[in-house]
């Protein structure tokens, strides 16, 4: 696993989590892509490549991972590539995608490098560890298509790399893995989306990195700003950062590059990959129906209400988020209260069933309906995908784009092939 702090000099080996405990899956099937290619590991034994199947079944049995076809049984099961010249992948179906967002589904995915099956209170977890190179590669086209400019995908190799190395937040090290595959990470995909032009961009920035006073940047980053990035300290524990700080996502005219004067909302689902259905996060109207926000507010805070009576806004980011929100209500009893939300986050979590773009928004009521003007979708803070995507569509270039979204930042490259 990564060591925080730590700046490697060679290319490190990451682990990600693929299937969480939070799933609660206890079934899986997966295939090989060539069978000869992999070999099987257990705590007790290793069985030759000669061995295996091409389908396979996952399944719980007393405390441990058991393979049926194989007659395998053990806590920790691995498939572990033998023959890497030959690119081999394991296919694994109905992996969680967008997990509590508004494009959550299941999807099948192959991947690269050792696939680990293993035992979480009566649940399996899947780890995939590989190479970080070939991780990224997966990350560009999962967190868009690869159908995007060459200049932003080379943005979006060295800013993942960057978050990653960085590696702050270490929300899983106790799950004994570095990131998870969904957007509460980074979002990882597989090999399904790799082309040629992203094996081009992920070669032209092998090892590179975004620092700020000779530290790897954590770099953040979302979807769309709306136009203009938010401050770290308003999304996120801690002290204000440099080159976190809000800044116009726009040209010298006065353009904002995520605009659809830029990137036309007609164009935004062939570059924003195939996982996100709607296209309009620009600009948005969102209406919440009362009797779903009072069954939210029960869930998600556990209140008992009667009618929700205003949304107030109490404090406002640089970007237009809303970083506290003050919710007045009758409870059950028909007596006044209020209750305060504190992050934008939890904002975009209660205001929505499934998960509202972003807290970028203004208010109206009429009669038992909430309407929500927005903008953006994401925190905002750092690199404005959609943004960059215009950026590179008006042909600026990768350092360009890099220094717009972390002002004072230097590219360096920290280790080679």
């Amino acid at each position: 696993m990564l060591t925080p702090n730590e700046i490697p000099r060679k290319e490190p080996i990451v682990r990600i989590g693929i299937i969480l405990p939070t799933d609660s899956i206890k079934t899986l099937q997966c295939s090989f892509s060539d069978p000869q290619c992999y070999e099987i590991e257990t705590s007790a034994k290793i069985l030759p490549s000669c061995k295996n199947k091409k389908e396979l079944n996952i399944e719980l049995s007393d405390r441990n991972i058991i393979i049926p076809e194989l007659s395998l049984k053990s806590k920790s099961i691995k498939l572990i590539p033998s023959i890497l010249d030959e690119n081999p992948f394991v296919n694994i179906n109905e992996v969680p995608a967008g997990r509590g967002f508004h494009w959550e589904k299941k999807i099948d995915l192959s991947y690269w490098g050792t696939i680990e099956f293993s035992y979480f209170k009566n649940k399996i977890m899947v780890i995939n560890e590989l190479p970080l190179e070939n991780y990224l590669k997966c990350v560009a086209t999962s967190e868009m298509s690869a159908i995007c400019p060459e200049e932003f995908l080379k943005a979006q190799f060295i800013v993942a790399r960057s978050w990653l190395l960085a590696n702050i937040e270490r929300k899983h090290v106790h799950l004994g893995f570095d990131i998870c595959n969904d957007d509460c990470c980074q979002r990882y995909q597989g090999i399904s989306n790799i082309t040629q032009s992203t094996v081009e961009a992920s070669e032209l920035t092998f090892g590179q990195v975004i620092t700020y006073n000779n530290k790897i940047c954590d770099a953040r980053y979302s979807k769309s700003c709306g136009g203009i990035t938010e401050n770290f300290e308003n999304v996120w524990d801690g002290n204000k950062i440099p080159y976190l700080s809000s800044i116009k996502d726009q040209n010298s005219k006065g353009i904002e590059y995520c605009s659809a004067d830029i990137v036309p909302e007609s164009s935004l689902k062939t570059y924003i990959g195939n996982i996100d259905d709607n296209g309009q996060y620009y600009r948005w109207n969102y209406k919440i129906n009362h009797n779903e926000l009072i069954q939210s507010m029960k869930r998600k805070l556990g209140l008992d209400i009667k009618r929700v009576l205003k949304l107030n806004p109490t404090k406002i980011g640089e970007s237009g988020r809303i970083i506290k929100l003050n919710i007045e209500f009758l409870n059950i009893d028909g007596n006044s209260e209020n209750v305060e939300i504190f992050s934008e986050y939890q904002v975009r979590n209660i205001l929505s069933p499934s998960f509202l773009y972003s807290s970028a928004f203004t208010v109206n009521k009429i009669k038992d309906r909430f309407i929500l003007e927005g903008k953006g979708w994401g925190h905002g803070v750092g690199l404005c995908q959609i943004g960059a995507l215009g950026m590179a569509l008006s042909k600026k270039g990768v350092k360009s784009i890099l220094s717009h979204y972390y002002p004072g930042i230097e590219i360096n490259t920290i280790y080679n092939k």
